[in-house]
């Protein structure tokens, strides 16, 4: 692995939240999950507006603009743009709220974790 940057100790990212960080001017998210912890860019990739904030059940997060979601491990799409702030859509609306744009994932970055501190590897 390159670089590594310094985010926090692992006290700051209690289990099971997304919270936010910054590395090198780059801004993530990071899950601590019960096997370890995974970051993501804090970027949506439909407007790039924020994910912070977005609903976190397991290792998915929606997007808290317009519903997307992501795996925070993988930083797979698993559904695009399907609402608008927590409200559901129906396909038609789907399409026009997607603006053409085709789904695809999010950045993810590597995780490390020694001696009690977390440590973000933003150019692998």
């Amino acid at each position: 692995m390159s670089q590594q940057v310094f985010i926090g100790n692992t006290s700051d990212f209690p289990l099971g939240q997304a919270k936010g960080a910054s590395a090198n001017a780059v801004s993530v998210l990071v899950v601590h999950l019960k096997n370890g912890y995974c970051a993501i860019a804090n970027k949506c990739p439909h407007l790039g507006l924020p994910l912070a904030g977005g609903k976190l059940a397991g290792n998915v997060i929606s997007c808290p603009w317009h519903n997307s979601t992501f795996d925070v491990c993988t930083g797979r799409n698993l559904d695009w743009v399907s609402g608008i702030a927590g409200v559901k859509m129906p396909g038609w609306v789907r399409n026009i709220v997607a603006l053409g744009k085709q789904p695809h994932g999010v950045t993810t970055y590597p995780v490390t974790e020694k001696e009690g501190k977390l440590y973000l590897h933003p150019g692998d």
